[in-house]
């Protein structure tokens, strides 16, 4: 009767307060508010605190009734008849803590959660330092006098130095009474206030007990034990603070749910105004679309001068075989050369204006976050630089293949192919006439007509000469007709580019856009949720008010 009556002082107020506890932490799941975490740090410290077990000790001289007195606390006699090898027993239910050391085990569930610690005589001077470490970590602490001898107990000093520190409850419990009268028991116990107002600076609860006597009797020891376990340190104490702690919390989910309710009543265009600012900004992104394309066409006019540049270099200064068999193929690479100059030069001038527009998106998310942040209670974050740079990077690239476009709609391959083409004929035929002279020279020489082979020699010589001043003309003309073929592919480049920026503008607008997704998305599952949320959360905040330990 006495055991349970202890544990049930605590154990259902611990496990309702910790349940309840738990419900209001995830809460905060379905809530998703970052204001929440440093709430719920703390109500998770509070509960870890309560997850020990809760020591008792009695500390006493020698025979002056330790064991007796645990093993009525506990209604398990053997406590009283186990010897004390070590300087101290811990009687346990079950190990929490990992550490076994002196422990011994009492098949009694109703003591799960507690630590009896029955000591040895603290007048031994090694047991009394033992002991003074195990106190530090006591919620009650039970001073074991011999009515006849209180004032010889070794427990003072320790009860002493306890009650400086402030740390565990203590109390007194006088024994060996039994023969004392009325009188003299009163008179005792007005002398024990006295002395251990004396010895300890204050005065502690008394009591008498006679382990072997009436249930009366231990039931009037219980109750002082636990009203020691809802003292500073104890049990009640930390259930109390748990229970302030999760209050407190759900004192804040309420005020969020109510806002929320707020901004779900009264709100309904916030959003939408989001919105029109951003279509003000892409209307300000089409208003710099002439100016833009203007300059990326001028870009393709300035990769000209670079196309032509390596046309000369391929076709060289004069007439060669290796010129001759590079015609076939310098439609194709003059044509790629060109792409790849006007796309150097448009992209590189499209990648400083997304730093720009990026610049300006994060200007415009920073104005958004502190509004979204009062008027919807929604975090939106930092401005996600990252995912917006690498949607324009692949914006860059889709704006880069459709710059092909161009040069695929007016056949500019073909074009230059026919243009190089025409000229293979009179190259060819120089070529051979060179090779000609030059193999008929060698067979005069043979025959030792050396004049007639020098001749021959000249002749293929004359033939080169003029092959490449013919070659020098035809290189000019063929570079003057690839300007007039890029001044009738500016309009055409022109036009492109304009439909390809235009897209591009309103692509990266719309990339923009789209990292409001996610808190448009969160703002409506809050509407949704709000109603399950505030049923929850009243209910939470009842149990809390109701799980609060009597004393």
């Amino acid at each position: 009767m006495c055991a349970d009556m202890l544990s049930r002082s605590f154990r259902t107020e611990e496990s309702r307060a910790r349940y309840w506890a738990q419900q209001a932490v995830e809460l905060c799941s379905d809530i998703e508010d970052e204001s929440l975490n440093e709430l719920v740090d703390a109500v998770i410290a509070a509960d870890r605190a309560l997850d020990r077990d809760r020591r008792i000790m009695v500390i006493g001289g020698e025979n002056c009734g330790k064991s007796a007195l645990l093993a009525a606390i506990a209604e398990y006699p053997l406590i009283a008849r186990v010897p004390l090898t070590e300087d101290y027993v811990c009687w346990r239910y079950r190990c929490k803590d990992g550490d076994a050391t002196c422990s011994r085990f009492i098949p009694l569930e109703n003591l799960c959660g507690l630590e009896l610690v029955d000591t040895k005589s603290c007048a031994d001077e090694a047991v009394a330092s033992t002991v003074g470490r195990l106190l530090k970590g006591a919620d009650v602490v039970i001073a074991v006098v011999d009515g006849r001898s209180y004032e010889a107990s070794p427990v003072w000093p320790q009860m002493a130095a306890l009650k400086d520190t402030q740390r565990a409850s203590c109390l007194v419990a006088v024994t060996h009474t039994e023969a004392l009268g009325a009188e003299a028991a009163l008179k005792l116990k007005d002398a024990l206030r006295e002395f251990s107002r004396t010895q300890v600076g204050g005065p502690l609860p008394i009591c008498f007990v006679n382990p072997n006597s009436s249930s009366e009797n231990m039931e009037s020891f219980l109750q002082l034990v636990k009203d020691a376990l809802g003292q500073p340190g104890g049990v009640r104490s930390a259930i109390r603070h748990l229970l302030e702690c999760a209050k407190e919390l759900t004192r804040k989910q309420g005020s969020i749910l109510v806002a929320r309710e707020r901004v779900a009543r009264t709100d309904s265009g916030f959003l939408a105004g989001i919105e029109q600012e951003i279509d003000y900004f892409l209307e300000r992104q089409r208003d710099s679309l002439e100016s833009c394309t203007e300059s990326y066409a001028e870009a393709a006019m300035r990769a000209l001068p670079s196309t032509i540049n390596k046309l000369q270099k391929t076709l060289g200064w004069f007439l060669s075989p290796v010129t001759l068999l590079r015609l076939e193929l310098m439609g194709a690479g003059t044509e790629r050369f060109y792409y790849r100059a006007l796309r150097s030069e448009v992209l590189f001038q499209q990648e400083t204006s997304d730093g720009n527009f990026v610049l300006s998106c994060m200007s415009h998310w920073r104005s958004v976050r502190p509004r979204m942040k009062k008027t919807l209670e929604c975090e939106i974050g930092e401005f996600p630089d990252e995912t917006l740079r690498a949607d324009l990077e692949e914006l860059r690239v889709r704006m880069g293949r459709e710059l092909y476009k161009p040069f695929a709609d007016i056949k500019l391959r073909s074009s230059f192919n026919k243009t190089f083409n025409a000229h293979v004929g009179w190259m060819s035929a120089c070529c051979i006439f060179i090779c000609l002279f030059f193999i008929l020279a060698g067979i005069l020489g043979i025959f030792g007509l050396q004049f007639f082979a020098i001749l021959s020699v000249a002749l293929a010589g004359l033939v080169w000469v003029l092959g490449s001043v013919i070659h020098y003309v035809v290189a000019r003309r063929l570079c003057s007709e690839i300007v007039q073929y890029s001044l009738e592919l500016q309009d055409k480049i022109k036009s492109s580019i304009g439909n390809a920026v235009e897209r591009l503008l309103v692509s990266r607008v719309a990339a923009y856009r789209r990292l409001y997704t996610e808190p448009r998305e969160k703002v409506a599952r809050h509407e949704a949720s709000l109603g399950p949320l505030q049923h929850k959360h009243k209910d939470i905040n009842m149990q809390l008010n109701a799980a609060a330990p009597r004393m």
